[in-house]
């Protein structure tokens, strides 16, 4: 059975996803047929006979939730035969809950956010965003003015929920660009890369993004002690506890550590490390990993916060 490929374009009512539907229909130069399910109506209106007429596009729309059933959109795929199908969600339904004919698969999940309200929704409603920001391949946001003031302060906080993600900004005329293309809190030319307490999470991210910046670079930075009899002898864990959504949330972050140096460490403790950042292929994960081999460590006392919380 050869699959239609399924576009979601989800977000809050007003994030600009009718206007991003309606330009990359008229711009894509897609020569097959086009079904655009509506599953909510703002105030940007399709123009139903340009589309049908000049894209070979056709629209449906879904009163409710509950309207959006897999025998119904069955009955639509039979009646359009559509090359593809572009999915405008509704930001407050559960995608997870949805069901498609089997037919459909989904290819893309573009999530639009307007960037004005984000700080306030965002603290608000939390969980809702994590949860679709975790589907999510692209994350757009609209109406940003001011990037460094409206979005930059969640910029680890969003890297750490979907770290494959592609972060855009999207101006009016419809051009997009890198979210967080903004200098690092830290200097990676230095002879020794500092990190701060506060910068653990950038520090962390970016270890993935651009193994450049830090393959064979010394680093230093306080961290709490784990070890695990799944580690190799004489290795552990050093990394923070940090919470993105709730305390039902917190996750690990750290790197393994190849050697105790002698030193007998008890888990849970805090040391301050010096140490040269490594890429090794892992045969359990079967890809690279970030590991330290320490030039010196030293125990600290406990840190302030014990968990970082990435947006306060």
């Amino acid at each position: 059975m050869n699959k239609i490929p399924v576009f979601f374009i989800d977000g809050f009512l007003d994030s600009g996803k009718t206007t991003f539907i309606i330009d990359t229909i008229k711009s894509d130069g897609f020569d097959g047929s086009t079904l655009i399910l509506v599953c909510e109506e703002g105030e940007i209106e399709y123009d139903l006979k340009e589309l049908k007429d000049k894209y070979h596009t056709d629209v449906e729309y879904f009163s409710g939730e509950g309207s959006f059933d897999y025998k119904v959109v069955g009955e639509m795929l039979n009646k359009y035969r559509p090359d593809r199908v572009v999915i405008e969600m509704n930001g407050m339904w559960e995608l997870s809950s949805l069901q498609f004919p089997r037919e459909l698969e989904i290819l893309q999940v573009i999530y639009f956010i307007d960037a004005s309200t984000f700080s306030t929704y965002f603290t608000n409603m939390r969980q809702k965003f994590v949860d679709i920001i975790k589907k999510s391949q692209v994350v757009v946001f609209t109406k940003c003015n001011d990037a460094s003031k409206q979005i930059e302060p969640f910029k680890s906080a969003l890297k750490m929920i979907n770290s494959n993600a592609q972060y855009m900004i999207m101006n009016e005329d419809m051009k997009a660009f890198d979210a967080f293309e903004e200098p690092l809190p830290y200097d990676v030319t230095k002879e020794v890369i500092t990190i701060e307490d506060r910068d653990f999470a950038t520090f962390y991210i970016d270890t993935f993004d651009h193994k450049d910046r830090y393959n064979d670079k010394i680093v230093e930075y306080d961290g709490q002690v784990f070890f695990s009899k799944k580690l190799p002898k004489n290795t552990f864990i050093l990394g923070r506890k940090i919470m993105n959504c709730c305390a039902q949330d917190i996750q690990l972050c750290g790197f393994l550590v190849k050697s105790c140096l002698g030193k007998k460490l008890k888990d849970r403790t805090y040391i301050h490390i010096k140490a040269k950042l490594v890429y090794e292929f892992s045969s359990d994960y079967n890809e690279e990993e970030v590991m330290l081999e320490p030039i010196e460590i030293k125990e600290i006392e406990p840190l302030k916060e014990e968990v970082l919380n990435l947006v306060g």
